[in-house]
């Protein structure tokens, strides 16, 4: 070993930072169109830690496996490096339909999915041909679990996350009914709405505990890669979190219907905040104390992960890799990603720019009848909808039919924020919002176009059945590109998704309009009645040819 540091020691703590650079520009990119999704569903806010945490990860490994060898691999990891070329390409070519994808559905959960692991398996990739060209010395297997880990931080599948959100809520509703029944407060549920004397408390998504579920999988399965427990601990972690956050949860949903039962409903809101961070922390130091417990059970038993291998000497990297092809692989890797970015780019400018005609529409709410008033919209509402325009209003017709309107308008975006708040508001409708509150729906009956002098709308019409009495409820989404004759692409299935990328629907602006009526029994007397008080709500101005 020679006093000018160029012993395996020293050049084993040499980061090629050309390496890690290269790979840098992927995770920015992923983690930028992650973020959006972060930042608007409240059950994926801790994807905000999950970056900081992988990188912790992976420098602690660098650190504790300083003297490992990487001819000490498992098997699975001397696979020939040509099955790395292999993936790394399909991963790299695969990045492009992706990334197109997902530009025109920003909240498309396969598309996220195939965008992480894409990333994932390119690191992976570039890692071991990093470690096969004697640029790492460290042993590959050691990152994948911090790689991997990202994971975490990937939204579920819909289809997933409905079912469980149902189920946690009905698990929640009935054991929280049941602990209530122990402190003598009569309660009652109805499907996610617990009624005590003072009122109901609903259960919404966010309070089923999908929540605290999402959150508790990336502690514990941080904590177990942390305190390097073996893998039976960790899946005895896991299934601890997982009962640890069903239990605070039912106690959160508990203390707000004891104090709905004991100061009335509007005090409900003052406590909701509060409870919601109160079992988040508590949940997050009682999977920390499980991990400890286990990992100081582990000590005892003398079976604790091993931590660090010695090996004094030099190994070959051998099979012909060299530093310098290493090299330009990372340069064509900062290529592609540049050139498939200019393509989506481009591809969407072009579609964007095409000639289209439509009228101009908005609601106008002064000349319908005089017992209109405006009313404030649930904050709950404005979050979902993040819209720069909205309106929400009663009112009375001459029959005395009670009418209720909700208009929402979104210029077009130039952000990827502002995209996600568009695609996000068309995943809300009255057949999966109306039923969510305890209306029940009769039938879907269909669109119908209403004319306004030239211009024309098209709506969707539901008939609910709220309490005893029938509900007709009046929806659209509109594009602006299209206009009010033609519903929007509301991204309901993967065939429609495609269909938004081919067609380059990404930030066209958009409006929503519900309109709901009762008093009425028959469908076809709503009709006729709407198409009165649309001719009062509606102003339209024709729009010359122009580009989108």
């Amino acid at each position: 070993m020679s006093a000018g540091g160029n012993s395996p020691v020293a050049e084993q703590r040499k980061l090629p930072v050309w390496l890690f650079g290269a790979l840098g520009i992927y995770w920015l990119a992923l983690i930028h169109q992650l973020g959006a999704q972060w930042s608007v569903f409240e059950q994926y806010n801790y994807g905000w830690a999950v970056p900081f945490l992988c990188v912790y990860l992976f420098i602690s490994r660098i650190r504790n496996s300083e003297f490992r060898i990487q001819n000490s691999e498992p098997g699975l990891f001397h696979l020939p490096s040509s099955i790395f070329h292999l993936l790394l390409a399909a991963s790299a070519l695969l990045y492009l339909p992706t990334r197109l994808l997902h530009e025109a559905n920003p909240i498309w959960r396969l598309t996220s999915l195939l965008w992480a692991l894409e990333v994932i398996v390119i690191t992976l990739c570039f890692l071991r041909l990093a470690a096969l060209s004697g640029q790492l010395r460290w042993r590959f297997g050691d990152f994948v679990f911090p790689v991997g880990f990202f994971l975490v931080a990937v939204p579920w599948s819909s289809g997933l996350e409905n079912f469980l959100i149902q189920f946690l809520t009905r698990w929640n509703v009935s054991a929280t009914v049941e602990v209530l029944g122990w402190f003598n407060i009569p309660a009652l549920s109805h499907g996610n709405v617990i009624e005590v004397s003072a009122g109901s408390v609903g259960v919404d998504d966010a309070c089923s505990g999908i929540r605290s579920l999402q959150a508790t999988l990336m502690i514990a399965l941080f904590f177990g890669d942390f305190f390097r427990l073996r893998f039976a601990r960790r899946l005895v972690c896991i299934l601890a979190g997982f009962a640890l956050a069903f239990l605070f949860n039912v106690g959160r949903t508990t203390l707000l219907s004891f104090v709905a039962a004991r100061k009335g409903t509007p005090a409900v809101a003052d406590w909701h905040d509060p409870a919601s961070i109160t079992i988040l922390v508590g949940c997050f130091l009682s999977v920390w104390i499980v991990a400890v417990l286990l990992k100081t059970k582990g000590r005892r038993q003398g079976n604790e992960a091993p931590t660090k291998f010695e090996t004094p000497h030099v190994v070959s990297y051998g099979e012909g890799f060299s530093g310098a092809r290493l090299k330009w692989l990372a340069v064509a890797l900062v290529g592609w990603i540049l050139l498939v970015e200019a393509a989506t780019e481009l591809w969407y400018r072009q579609q964007e720019n095409s000639p289209s005609a439509h009228e101009q529409w908005t609601v106008r709410l002064s000349k319908t009848s005089p017992t209109l008033a405006e009313q404030p919209i649930p904050k709950n509402i404005l979050a979902q909808f993040r819209s720069d325009e909205s309106l929400n209003a009663r009112w009375r017709d001459d029959s005395g039919n009670a009418w209720q309107l909700y208009y929402f308008r979104w210029p077009p975006a130039h952000s990827l924020a502002s995209r996600v708040a568009s695609q996000l508001a068309k995943t809300h409708g009255p057949e999966m919002c109306l039923p969510a509150i305890g209306m029940v729906m009769q039938a879907d009956l269909g669109t119908t176009t209403f004319a306004i002098g030239d211009f024309k709308l098209m709506l969707q019409q539901f008939e609910f059945l709220a309490g005893n009495r029938p509900l007709h409820v009046f929806y659209g989404i509109y594009e602006d590109a299209t206009g009010g004759a033609m519903l929007a692409n509301r991204r309901q299935s993967n065939a429609s998704r495609v269909a938004a990328a081919i067609s380059g629907s990404r930030n066209s602006g958009q409006r929503f309009l519900e309109l709901a009526v009762s008093g009425m029994d028959d469908p076809a007397k709503a009709r006729e009645a709407l198409q009165r008080e649309l001719e009062h709500l509606l102003v339209t101005q024709p729009a010359p040819l122009s580009t989108r």
